[in-house]
């Protein structure tokens, strides 16, 4: 539901900027100044450096990691007009060397071989660097952070080489409609202001005219990394105390040039310009109407929230809403409304509308009921009691917020405090609280035809011209006058019944670990799961409910469970939406052993949702047109996976072949197709035919509840007489076979992923490969992205397919043709073995520690508990003991026996499967084979 994204921002943290010294508090705060939910039992420290920086130090005694995040208060927005996508440039430097750590690849190593993680983005008005890493190496850690704002190297042979990472990322995401749109709109927005900029870079844009890019990259950052303009957040199981003195030593160092935040002062669209309608054809067959309206600054009004409460009306899916009337006329398939572009000079608020091939032949109707719902909301929306409602909604989500990795805490925190003032850091985003009608109606006042950008994208529209960056086909026109029409059938929403009233805790008693699942129930025609949760302690449970039936044997069956599942959401949209409006969702999805579905949040209405979701299952009836509807939307889904970009459908493709119960989605969407609806109505009728139940019900439930709850689920889903539950079979690949599959991709990159699979599925034999990924992973990157510069996506990843083990080595390039990526590969292989022969047994040690820090990981929320007790379930682990199992492993593994088994599976048996593009678009014209070499793999119904 990404429609919700609008209202909980305080889950989501997207929020505007304040200028440079906005919030700067005494030099070192009191932990209780901080305003925080109350599950939270990190202790907290704001400080204020001599140099101005801004420090937030979280002490939390729990965290497994410790993670730090600086967020420099420059983004795209700030690039020179003549150097666009420099931001972005040096964000990729920074990582590449300092005058303390010169090589390039040594953060990365030392991060990696402690357990770590580490990356960064650049926004509109934001760069943020962020980490991980096992904490008693934390502090090292630190030290090699700071000195990328203390004193980087921006050595210039990497100044050449980085470039092409930046170009090959351009190139990668070269057919995302998303970065599409956004180079049209480019096009179209008022040249002064910074949206007209392109943010990512290319090597035109980055070209090293005279030896000037390393001068620019130099410029900018002594005019932007100034420790003024900064934040950093450390969060550790060390006191703060002693995280206050690591920061101090290190980050005092970074210079103040005392830099304001600039102010561009540009309105989004040029002033006394006629309201415009934009046509652009997307890659995707998709079909979609956007409406931007440019508005004032909202950043001040942090606790009045004027956009997330008109978002939240105009985006609402309950029964008379916007989306509610275009699903019944057959014109839309989703829609989502909110605040778009913000910063010190402007914001802007968008309504999109994913439409049907009918709804675009009606998109000016559509159009006039957007502005008609907008009409509506502000002639009788705006009332206090919702905004009370919206308001009490939000503060429950604080209240009640369970915690997130530290890494990504730590990220979301550095940028929060260039927003709020420091008290507000954690609550800032979900406080609404302060009434303004007039604010509320003033800004929907803007949201007219006259102030708006309109731009309509399907495959069908006419263009006239082609942008030069992503050539995306366009059209720029006046936008014709708006028609009046009649929308009887609009409603505001009610009070939302799904408001939980009760939050007492069921398990008051507080653990000293989270303790484990048991089997309370065990029939037949079900098995039951119960965590009673005296750990996490939060008025929150999640119900996995896995229907186990003959009922998807091959891709027919599949396709049509597709067909029916979707069918089941569509007719439980409006009551699901206002259930995750108050904090209760659920998921439903097709299983290789039939369907699941989970329902998460507070517990308070869980069964209330439950019982929804079950009838839905059981009774829902959809026309002929309607089911025609959802068909179309489900192939054309399908469809266009054949878009997604290359290393997504190089790692899909493996699952797919491996796995005997699962599917290309091109085959799905020839079933599909070819279906008859009578046929399909007569399958529905046995898809609980011999049925089975599987469920874990978590949290703050108790036993005898959950009880009653499973046993009324069974005699409504389950049969008197279940099947043997199906197995799930992988497909095993002899040593040494080597099956090549070539790919048809449409895009000009290439792609290959080598796949290595293990040789049984051992608990043993997890835990060799795991560590064997864990060994070659940053050498392989280094050596394929940082010095030959072959991509931007080059990876070791994980490509375990249920309990059997397997990795890939993965390369996307945009300049590299396949041959070049094999030879590549080929030779980091061999040269790897001498690498690992010779390496010291202190780094061998680190690697291992690195694999021991994720395994003892424990989970952050309950949430991510229950998931991982579902995981175990769906994997057999039935005394959820595998991860132990595996640390022992990891623990025994020498030196030697990784060096055989390096030797045994990489170098003498090779990989198992190569995927890659060569027929694709990239390798046309070359002669190489186009048939696919699968047919050593059990042949699937």
């Amino acid at each position: 539901m990404k429609r919700l994204v609008v209202v909980f921002v305080c889950l989501f943290c997207v929020a505007g900027a304040y200028s440079e010294a906005t919030f700067f508090s005494p030099q070192s705060s009191s932990d209780s100044d901080i305003a925080r939910s109350e599950n939270d039992q990190s202790v907290y420290r704001h400080l204020t450096l001599p140099n101005a920086l801004q420090v937030l130090l979280v002490s939390d005694p729990d965290a497994d990691k410790a993670a730090a995040a600086l967020d420099v208060f420059v983004g795209s927005s700030h690039d020179p007009v003549r150097r666009q996508g420099l931001a972005h440039f040096l964000e990729h430097m920074l990582f590449l060397g300092t005058d303390k750590y010169p090589e390039p690849d040594e953060y990365q190593a030392f991060i990696g071989q402690h357990g770590g993680q580490h990356n960064a983005y650049t926004s509109f008005e934001h760069t943020n660097y962020f980490f991980d890493i096992d904490p008693a190496h934390f502090e090292p850690a630190l030290d090699r952070f700071s000195r990328f704002f203390v004193a980087p190297l921006f050595n210039a042979d990497y100044v050449e080489r980085e470039k092409n990472a930046v170009h090959s990322e351009y190139k990668a995401r070269i057919k995302d409609d998303y970065r599409r749109q956004m180079d049209v709109y480019s096009q179209v927005v008022n040249p002064a202001h910074p949206a007209a900029k392109f943010s990512v870079g290319n090597l035109d844009t980055l070209a090293d005219e005279k030896g000037q890019l390393r001068e620019d990259l130099l410029s900018f950052y002594e005019a932007h990394y100034s420790a003024n303009r900064m934040a950093l957040v450390v969060l550790a199981p060390q006191p703060l105390d002693q995280l206050e003195a690591m920061v101090r030593d290190r980050f005092v160092n970074v210079p103040n040039h005392a830099r304001q935040q600039p102010k561009h002062g540009k309105p989004l669209l040029e002033p006394g310009e006629p309201p415009k309608l934009v046509s652009v054809q997307p890659v995707r067959e998709m079909r979609e109407l956007s409406i931007t309206f440019p508005l004032p600054a909202v950043d001040q009004y942090q606790r009045e929230q004027p956009l997330a409460y008109l978002g939240n009306l105009i985006g609402h899916e309950g029964k008379g809403s916007l989306l509610w009337l275009l699903k019944n006329k057959g014109w839309a398939e989703n829609l989502r409304a909110g605040q778009g572009i913000s910063d010190t000079s402007g914001s802007s608020f968008s309504v999109t509308v994913g439409l049907t091939p009918d709804g675009y032949a009606n998109w000016q109707q559509v159009l006039s009921l957007v502005f008609r719902q907008i009409d509506l909301v502000a002639d009788e929306g705006i009332a206090q009691w919702r905004f009370d409602e919206q308001g009490a909604l939000a503060d429950m989500q604080f209240r009640y917020m369970e915690q997130d990795d530290p890494v990504h805490r730590v990220s979301r925190l550095a940028n929060r405090l260039h927003q709020y003032p420091y008290t507000e850091v954690l609550r800032g985003p979900c406080r609404m609280d302060l009434f303004d009608a007039g604010l509320i109606a003033d800004m929907a006042s803007r949201m007219t035809a006259d102030n708006a950008m309109v731009l309509l994208a399907a495959p069908e529209v006419e263009t006239d011209e082609v942008t030069a960056l992503y050539q995306v086909p366009y059209k720029v026109e006046l936008l014709p006058e708006i028609q009046t029409v009649a929308a009887t059938d609009l409603a505001l929403p009610g009070k939302n019944p799904f408001i939980p009233e009760r939050f007492s805790l069921k398990h008051p008693n507080k653990a000293a670990g989270p303790g484990l699942a048991e089997l309370l129930v065990k029939q037949p025609d079900y098995r039951l799961w119960h965590y009673a949760d005296h750990y996490y302690r939060a008025p929150k449970a999640q119900l996995y409910v896995a229907v186990k039936t003959p009922a998807v044997e091959g891709v027919r069956h599949a396709a049509m469970m597709d067909l029916y599942l979707r069918a089941v959401e569509y007719s439980l949209n409006e009551t699901s939406y206002e259930a995750a409006l108050a904090g209760l969702r659920y998921g439903i999805n097709r299983r290789p052993d039939g369907l699941g579905f989970m329902i998460s949040g507070f517990d308070d209405k869980l069964s209330v949702l439950s019982a929804d979701v079950v009838d839905a299952l059981l009774s829902t009836e959809l026309t002929d047109e309607r089911l025609e509807l959802l068909r179309q939307e489900l192939i054309r889904k399908w469809r266009n996976s054949t878009q997604d970009t290359p290393y997504i459908q190089l790692m899909r493709e493996v699952g797919l072949l491996l796995n005997t119960t699962a599917w290309q989605p091109a085959r799905l969407a020839d079933e599909l197709e070819k279906l008859d609806f009578s046929t399909f109505r007569q399958y529905v009728k046995t898809i609980f035919n011999g049925a089975s139940l599987e469920l874990l019900a978590s949290g703050n439930l108790q036993a005898e509840e959950v009880k009653v709850l499973a046993q009324s689920l069974s005699k409504q889903l389950a049969s008197s007489k279940p099947a043997d539950w199906l197995p799930r079979g992988i497909a095993r690949v002899a040593p040494g076979e080597k099956i090549k599959t070539p790919m048809s991709v449409p895009h000009k990159d290439a792609g290959i992923l080598r796949y290595y699979q293990g040789r049984d599925d051992s608990v043993a034999e997890a835990a060799r490969f795991m560590f064997l990924r864990q060994l070659i992973k940053s050498p392989f990157f280094h050596e394929l992205r940082t010095e030959q510069q072959l991509g931007y996506v080059v990876a070791a990843v994980d490509q375990g397919l249920d309990r059997v083990p397997g990795f890939g080595l993965l390369v996307q390039s945009p300049s590299a043709p396949l041959a070049r990526l094999e030879q590549a590969i080929d030779q980091f292989l061999d040269t790897y073995a001498e690498q690992l022969a010779a390496m010291p047994s202190d780094e061998f040690e680190r690697h291992r520690a690195s694999i021991l820090t994720g395994l003892t990981e424990r989970p952050k929320s309950l949430a991510e508990q229950s998931g991982r007790f579902w995981a175990s379930i769906d994997l057999r682990d039935y005394q959820f003991d595998m991860r132990q199992q595996l640390i022992v492993e990891v623990q025994s593994l020498t030196h030697a026996q990784m060096l055989e088994v390096y030797r045994d599976v990489v170098v003498a048996a090779g990989f198992s499967m190569q995927v890659d593009t060569s027929a694709g678009d990239f390798m046309s014209g070359s002669g190489l084979a186009k048939e696919r070499d699968i047919y050593r793999l059990p042949e699937k119904m």
